[in-house]
């Protein structure tokens, strides 16, 4: 029977795909002869393929579809080793479409790790980060954060009335006003500055053509020499329990900020979703009318080794059939599963080994030596002499 589209194969991936079905027909004819069989056709009608092995063209058809899959499913794999970095954290859509396209380069993904760490350094970070503040006494160096009313938000993960560990980011002691002595404390411009946006110049100013890091960098000074210079005061914080350094001498109210210790996955964080693996990056079957000569040529081969260990399956339930004169036919059924799940085996070998010099990685490296081995090459050639 020739191939029909949405009832020929098992999932009815490719059935829509014309390259795919002209081709099916022609790969039953291929496994057919490579087996042993031949294809004369029936009495009935001539052109209707009938396969003289323990094979029907449905099963040559699935082992068809199957040896695409698996083809499609090797290149999507690696084409996921090559570019999973570029993809993490975007949206996976319907779980297709981008299997055929080039990704562009990303640090998303890069600049998502980092944030971590510009959090230390307050520039930035992942976690919410919080205010709070309690009341000093006299005399008392230790303050235990989870018996004051300190406002703590609730994880949604945490017991009820349970109080999360805190990490204790600053600890208001001083007044940060290093912008406002940019100028000196006693300048007037700095309510200039607020009331009139004088911004940084007064009538007698002198400008320069400087550089704006030089005023950034000036300004960062004041600030490091009021936290560094000028502080007397120290905190550490262990278990939720604030000891200040030194001793308070009066009563005041001390401010700070924090944040709270939270696991690798926040379920609030909208920007979490999105491709985390290989296994939902947007990847879809590839087209079989898109695969070139070299990759229809693996499925062709595959599927013949495929229909070969079916055959096998098949013929290994009745390994011997009783024939006129005594004799018993044996048949091969072993030696065939065994030979066709060797040769499935060899070709996925054989794909994967050549995909693993072509990852992206290791295509940037080749290059890389390419471009060394040009320079050494062009090293030995002599240099004309230019005379002035």
């Amino acid at each position: 029977m020739a191939f029909v589209s949405g009832s020929s194969t098992a999932f009815g991936l490719f059935d829509a795909d014309a390259d795919f079905v002209r081709d099916a027909d022609r790969v039953v004819r291929y496994v057919s002869t490579k087996l042993g069989g031949g294809l004369p056709g029936s009495q009935n009608d001539p052109n209707d393929l009938h396969v003289q092995v323990e094979l029907s063209s449905t099963d040559v058809y699935t082992q068809f579809e199957a040896a695409t899959i698996e083809y499609g499913s090797i290149i999507n794999a690696y084409q996921a080793k090559s570019s999973l970095a570029a993809f993490l954290g975007s949206a996976t859509g319907t779980l297709g479409g981008a299997e055929e396209r080039f990704p562009r380069a990303s640090v998303e993904w890069a600049r998502r790790q980092a944030q971590v760490y510009g959090e230390e350094a307050y520039v930035g970070g992942d976690h919410n980060q919080f205010s709070g503040s309690i009341n000093i006494k006299t005399g008392v160096q230790d303050y235990d954060l989870k018996d004051t009313n300190v406002f703590v938000p609730s994880t949604g993960s945490l017991p009820s009335g349970s109080i999360p560990r805190m990490i204790m980011r600053r600890v208001f002691h001083f007044s940060p006003l290093g912008a406002f002595r940019f100028f000196g404390t006693t300048s007037a411009i700095n309510y200039l500055n607020g009331q009139f946006n004088f911004q940084s110049f007064t009538p007698e100013t002198i400008f320069y053509l400087l550089p704006i890091w030089e005023d950034v960098l000036r300004g960062m000074q004041f600030k490091a020499s009021n936290t560094v210079r000028r502080s007397n005061f120290s905190f550490e914080l262990h278990n939720n329990v604030l000891k200040l350094y030194p001793t308070p001498l009066n009563d005041n109210t001390l401010y700070f900020t924090y944040n709270i210790v939270e696991g690798p996955l926040d379920a609030t964080d909208t920007q979490s979703f999105g491709v985390s693996n290989i296994s939902n990056i947007p990847f879809g079957n590839i087209k079989y009318g898109g695969i070139n000569s070299i990759g229809r040529q693996w499925i062709w081969k595959m599927a013949l080794a495929m229909s070969k260990e079916v055959l096998g399956i098949i013929r290994r339930k009745m390994k011997t059939i009783p024939i006129p004169g005594g004799a018993d036919l044996q048949l091969d059924g072993d030696d065939m599963v065994s030979d066709g799940r060797a040769d499935q085996e060899a070709l996925q070998t054989e794909l994967r080994g050549l995909l693993e010099e072509m990852t992206y990685d290791r295509l940037a490296a080749k290059e890389a030596e390419q471009a060394e081995s040009l320079v050494r090459v062009l090293s030995q050639a002599p240099l004309k002499i230019y005379v002035g």
